[in-house]
């Protein structure tokens, strides 16, 4: 909910950059062939605006950060020549009354499910996190704004991994809260390993050694092959290695094997960012955990999907080097709505 959209080739240093608009709401919705097309919605009262407007501006938005559909939510009806215009840009236009039963006929058959994602109070409790906790800040910020103002999903996967790493000390296990927040990014990192296991398995379906599975990796989650020998040149720089230091993610081949695991299911990745989404958010409030039921339904649904968030898990926690207890914790969560 509510990410700021920056300029990335703005001239404004990072500390003092502005916010060139932002989005009311953002969603990723699996598909049939694994992949996770994005979805934004626009809230407004139109005082000012028609909704044929708010159509054309949004649809800019989604062509900027590639999304795929839009929605325009209203307080009041709007004229049918206006929809039909905005329907053609991919775009769809509702009033309250008209969402409810938009929503009410394509949701998924989960009726009964309740989710932590959709408690409001939840959100409002968990955007403290950067009032009350300041040397967070700047992982919440990247939950929130960062993450989706970067185009390359390679660089997301290492930025998130660097994210996670800088506040490794920062986090405490024992506050529920910053639980959810480590969650949370787990679940950001989860959806960039649907991008690279979407890559790999379309280029190439089976790899015969896992050296070559290894060596595809490097050039995809580098940029290519001429940036690859790019950064590994700086590495070896700066490295006290020298010419034998190559440059990887941190626990290599864990991320390999990793990577292994989700080849042999590769569109349960797409499922694997919910997941980790609504039990990052049951951990909010203690007090009302056992209220929600979603987590458990989807892991129901996608059995791979939840095996593949435990294994996610225990790489983020040991690349990253988070206290133990996290690890623990999460894995728990998932092992039990498993059951």
């Amino acid at each position: 909910m509510e990410a700021e959209i920056f300029s990335t080739e703005g001239l404004s240093s990072l500390n003092k950059r502005k916010a060139v608009t932002d989005i009311d709401a953002l969603a990723l919705i699996p598909s049939n062939f694994g992949e996770l097309s994005l979805l934004i919605g626009d809230c407004k009262t139109l005082k000012n605006q028609s909704p044929i407007s708010r159509a054309l501006w949004l649809n800019g938005l989604m062509n900027l950060i590639k999304a795929t559909k839009g929605i325009v939510l209203l307080t009041k009806e709007a004229e049918n020549d206006h929809k039909l215009l905005a329907s053609k840009l991919d775009v769809s236009i509702f009033s309250d009354k008209d969402f409810d039963f938009y929503q009410f006929k394509t949701r998924v058959n989960n009726d009964d499910s309740i989710s932590a994602l959709c408690d409001g109070e939840n959100w409002d409790k968990y955007y403290d996190i950067q009032k009350r906790f300041s040397s967070l800040s700047p992982a919440f910020n990247f939950i929130k704004n960062d993450f989706w103002n970067i185009d390359e999903s390679p660089f997301k996967l290492r930025k998130t991994l660097s994210v996670i790493r800088d506040i490794r000390r920062e986090l405490n296990p024992n506050h529920s809260l910053q639980v959810a927040l480590a969650a949370d990014l787990i679940s950001l990192f989860s959806i960039t390993f649907n991008y690279v296991i979407r890559k790999v398995f379309n280029q190439s379906l089976l790899f015969d050694t896992k050296e070559n599975l290894s060596n595809e990796l490097k050039l995809l989650i580098w940029g290519g092959g001429e940036q690859y020998q790019h950064f590994n040149l700086l590495y070896k720089a700066a490295s006290s290695k020298g010419e034998e230091a190559e440059i990887a993610l941190p626990e290599w081949d864990m991320f390999v094997q990793l990577i292994r695991q989700g080849l042999e299911t590769p569109f349960a990745t797409a499922h694997v960012p919910l997941i980790m989404k609504e039990v990052a958010f049951e951990y909010i409030d203690p007090t009302k955990s056992d209220q929600y039921n979603l987590a458990v339904t989807l892991a129901k649904e996608n059995p791979q999907a939840a095996k593949l968030a435990i294994m996610i898990t225990e790489y983020i926690c040991k690349a990253c080097k988070l206290p133990a207890e996290f690890e623990d914790i999460i894995n728990t969560r998932i092992i039990k709505i498993q059951s």
